[in-house]
């Protein structure tokens, strides 16, 4: 992560990282969601009021991850993308793991938004945060968007408040709800293979798609090693699928803990330190 990347998101809270897909990755992973096109689903979260409304409901799919192969590949293979981990090492620190299974938000014009949400800085919230001491950024949950399909400005989609994350006051429902002050919420531009990191606790949502071609954004969520966010519980043995990721990606899916954790080294390379 450069000084110029490491600047931005400090400032706005998210960061555009262009280019980050090949076409290669980008036509793997929409060909995986052209073959199972039956596991399309209504996304749950729907809020049909304010100005983010749409007479279409959002579409979803999960369990990319446990998909026949090799359908399932181009998804693991995110797990640890070799670009990805230096960013994840320099916002989180080594020893960062998954949040919330892999999911892709997709739908054609006319698609509803969400509503913003987030957490400003009016209150410490250990699950959605943002710190800066002593040269280093520490975050709660990030999110990373891939944009499997062109985002044009004004199509809708992902969007975001920048520097929210270390706003003072709460936001007003006015503005979560996109109907005062549009002006501060930007509809982040992408072509597809382009990424978007942001903080959980910038505020976002989703604007209504408008554009005719399919929105395609594969969201992957991840956390500080001592943190879960998504609920639940944690499983001591994993699923058999697990053995036939590489250690980066196992150590990717390890439960919330610190003593003796796999850590990811930029390279992509693994060391497990031991503690007493």
């Amino acid at each position: 992560m450069n000084e110029r990347e490491q600047f931005l998101f400090d400032l706005q809270g998210f960061l555009k990282v262009e280019n980050f897909l090949t076409a290669d990755e980008v036509g793997a992973c929409n060909a995986a969601f052209d073959a199972n096109w039956d596991q399309r689903q209504d996304d749950p979260n729907h809020h049909p009021d304010g100005n983010t409304y749409g007479p279409v409901r959002r579409g979803m799919f999960t369990g990319m991850l446990t998909w026949d192969k090799p359908h399932c590949q181009p998804f693991r293979d995110l797990l640890a993308h070799l670009k990805l981990i230096p960013y994840l090492n320099t916002l989180f620190g080594r020893g960062w793991k998954m949040d919330h299974s892999p999911f892709m938000l997709t739908g054609g014009k006319g698609t509803e938004g969400l509503v913003i949400h987030g957490s400003t800085a009016r209150h410490f919230d250990d699950s959605q945060y943002y710190i800066y001491r002593n040269g280093q950024m520490r975050c709660g949950m990030i999110v990373c968007q891939f944009q499997l399909a062109d985002v044009n400005e004004g199509d809708g989609g992902m969007c975001v408040v920048p520097g929210s994350h270390k706003a003072n006051f709460p936001v007003t429902q006015e503005i979560r709800r996109w109907e005062q002050d549009q002006q501060v919420v930007y509809n982040v531009p992408c072509k597809a293979g382009d990424l978007v990191i942001f903080n959980e606790a910038t505020l976002h949502g989703t604007l209504p798609w408008t554009a005719e071609h399919e929105r395609r954004s594969l969201l992957y969520r991840y956390s500080p090693k001592t943190l879960h966010f998504a609920g639940g519980t944690y499983s001591v043995t994993q699923p058999d699928w697990v053995s036939e990721l590489t250690e980066a990606q196992q150590a990717v899916l390890e439960p919330p803990y610190i003593y003796n954790r796999p850590l990811i080294n930029d390279d992509g390379s693994v060391e497990k330190p031991r503690r007493g």
